[in-house]
């Protein structure tokens, strides 16, 4: 056998390795809401608040239904595991002075930038369950039961968009001394553009294009088609297009990463806060 058919089972050993059990790690060591008194109340409890105020400012002020703000809010909030959960994979890393070791790793930078990113969108897609199932119990929020397939899929692709728009966000920790501060302008920003509350055709012109670069957009189009009784076939294109979305920023978010990568070694910032 020869040592190429050797070497490439090793290396994609090494990849699956770095890939899912250093995502992993690094969820478990850099993420505030790991233990149970931090994640209730901020990955369950702020949520379903957002949800329940949203559905009934809605409903007093006539602005639209119950089942257009739950699916609004219930896909939206998968946004805050994608945007501050890669936000903070980046930033913490520096915080804790561990950035510098583990760019010097000889570690594969794909495996390394994408495997953090798993463990956020599994718990994006768990947050949004959450969502949906309080909403059924406290709200009597009933989708049609052949569209539930449909809506898993869609919380699946909008929770993996929103995590390639946090990676893009993300990177940018590398250099900037307070990320969080862009990561929240994302947040609320786009919770009023991309359709959460207020309906697209309402916004002006300018902010229904950069809804459509945006995460959650097309999802969440997806969803309230789906879940007001709509075939999957009309949903996929919108699908289609939010998968799109994310794999655009996911791109843009590891080139990001390579510059910044490339400068922070030039320029010794990984040592500075």
């Amino acid at each position: 056998m020869s040592q190429l058919e050797l070497g490439l089972p090793r290396r994609t050993h090494h990849f699956l390795r770095v890939f899912f059990v250093g995502g992993l790690i690094s969820y478990r060591a850099l993420f505030y809401w790991i233990t149970p008194w931090m994640y209730v109340p901020t990955m369950l409890a702020a949520p379903l608040f957002q949800i329940l105020f949203f559905v009934y400012l809605g409903r007093s002020a006539g602005v639209g239904s119950m089942a257009f703000f739950v699916v609004g809010n219930s896909i939206q909030i998968c946004s805050m595991s994608g945007i501050y959960g890669m936000t903070m994979a980046i930033a913490n890393e520096r915080f804790f002075q561990t950035l510098s070791p583990l760019l010097a790793s000889p570690a594969n930078r794909v495996a390394l930038f994408l495997g953090r990113g798993l463990p956020v969108l599994v718990s994006g897609v768990q947050t949004t369950v959450f969502g949906f199932l309080a909403s059924a119990l406290i709200l009597g929020f009933r989708p049609p039961a052949n569209s539930l397939p449909g809506l898993c899929l869609t919380v699946v692709v909008t929770a993996a968009s929103c995590t390639g728009f946090g990676m893009a966000l993300g990177s940018f920790g590398l250099r900037t001394r307070d990320v969080f501060l862009i990561s929240n302008i994302a947040y609320f920003a786009m919770l009023l553009i991309c359709g959460v509350e207020v309906p697209l055709q309402r916004l002006p012109g300018v902010l229904q294009g950069l809804a459509q670069v945006l995460p959650l957009t097309h999802g969440i189009a997806a969803g309230r088609l789906l879940a007001g009784g709509g075939p999957l076939s009309r949903a996929l294109p919108d699908i289609g297009l939010e998968l799109l979305v994310g794999a655009f920023w996911a791109t843009a978010a590891f080139l990001l990463f390579l510059l910044f990568e490339h400068e922070g070694r030039r320029s010794g910032a990984f040592d500075r806060l």
